[in-house]
């Protein structure tokens, strides 16, 4: 007797776990916790801060910028980690911070990076780059067989060193060049740069790339969000960006 209320107990919360959240209003409970989560971050007010329902009855998920945290419906308690369906294996907190990324990527000006396309584009790849690291010099020395192979390479500035920096500085007068192409390949080279000052998008880029939890560089943020810290070889990099097409990533 006692083995089978074990076994309807555990049916009835199984059945309580699957359940969806569908028409369910957030708490302010829930919305008050993901600001003290914020705060205990030392996130400030430019921080993004959104709060919605998760896969688990109960739980909601609360994103301040790139940290996922998912909180009970009293917000006396949240849990902070990855979220994975156990018959896929899929991480769901990934997925819901690439389609994050998704969206801050989608709403960038390509005017505003520096580009590198090859004449028929099958695939776009947004790099974080730091002109004075080694690593995103040589991915740079393969950005003409990533062309080749059909792949869109755009820059965005991560000056590692932080705003007014030598690196800073020199990344500004990159995206202030009149052929930012050849400033860019001047700067990779160990070259010197000529000095231009415009309105540029240095520090924004900048901020951007640490809202999304970049921390080195180069970091490759891909057109479904998902992210690739470090450098990767031109061939493998061809090959993933294959696979992803193909759904096989």
């Amino acid at each position: 007797m006692r083995y089978y209320l074990m076994l309807a107990l555990l049916a009835i919360t199984s059945l309580s776990f699957a359940a969806d959240n569908k028409g369910s209003e957030v708490p302010e409970a829930v919305t008050q916790t993901a600001k003290h989560v914020q705060k205990l971050l030392k996130k400030d007010d430019t921080a993004s801060v959104s709060v919605g329902l998760s896969p688990i009855a109960g739980l909601y998920e609360a994103k301040i910028d790139s940290v996922v945290v998912y909180v009970t419906a009293n917000g006396r308690y949240f849990l902070a980690g990855n979220l994975y369906e156990t018959d896929t294996g899929v991480n769901l907190t990934d997925e819901s911070l690439s389609g994050w990324r998704k969206s801050l990527i989608d709403g960038l000006d390509e005017k505003e990076m520096v580009v590198f396309a090859p004449e028929e584009t099958k695939y776009t790849i947004n790099v974080f780059t730091d002109v004075d690291c080694g690593y995103c010099v040589k991915l740079h020395q393969e950005v003409a067989t990533l062309n080749q192979a059909g792949v869109k390479v755009r820059y965005l500035a991560f000056p590692r060193a932080g705003e007014g920096s030598d690196t800073y500085n020199k990344m500004v007068s990159v995206w202030c060049a009149k052929d930012k192409q050849k400033a860019m390949d001047a700067a990779k080279a160990r070259e010197p740069v000529e000095k231009a000052e415009c309105n540029n998008p240095i520090t924004s880029q900048y901020k951007l790339g640490q809202r999304m939890g970049i921390t080195g560089t180069p970091a490759l943020v891909f057109s479904d969000g998902d992210v690739v810290p470090g450098y990767m070889p031109a061939r493998n990099l061809i090959v993933y960006l294959m696979q992803k097409s193909a759904g096989l990533r």
